[in-house]
């Protein structure tokens, strides 16, 4: 009974390790900084609204009371940016990039941490937002980068 405790112990420490080190490489992931902001110019050109939601939660988190609304918007926008990172401006069309995986994995734990949260009625699920917003500013900023630079690593091909 004993080592049943035990395994059961070592499982779940390492389960929670393993969030703990997905959430730390994340966010070392998203303190990186582009020479370039391309993420307001991806998302106006595909009418993507996640830098609007990052705004309003960053500038005025208590106002904000439509979750729904918010969490529709950012997965209507992930998919959009997803498909992009998957299919444009790129040489391996279908596949991500570790980072990108990292990020993916990530936003998708989000998701479900803010359901959660919202559901038990936490009021710090907007935090959950702010970082799903800004992983998919991280994703704009990808496909900005990709786009300008496509041409010119086609043609060195």
């Amino acid at each position: 009974m004993f080592a049943y405790f035990v395994s059961v112990f070592i499982l779940v420490s390492s389960g929670l390790l393993l969030l703990f080190w997905l959430r730390s490489a994340a966010q070392s992931v998203l303190r990186q900084r582009f020479e370039q902001d391309y993420s307001a110019e991806v998302a106006e050109a595909n009418q993507l609204e996640y830098l609007a939601i990052r705004k309003a939660l960053a500038e005025y988190p208590e106002e904000i009371a439509d979750y729904a609304g918010l969490l529709t918007t950012l997965e209507r926008d992930y998919e959009a940016l997803t498909y992009l990172l998957r299919n444009a401006a790129t040489v391996h069309v279908g596949r991500y990039s570790r980072t990108e995986r990292l990020l993916i994995m990530d936003f998708q734990l989000l998701r479900l941490w803010v359901r959660l949260k919202r559901l038990l009625g936490w009021p710090s699920w907007r935090s959950g937002l702010l970082e799903m917003a800004t992983i998919l500013e991280y994703f704009g900023n990808v496909v900005g980068h990709r786009l300008v630079t496509f041409p010119s690593r086609v043609s060195g091909l």
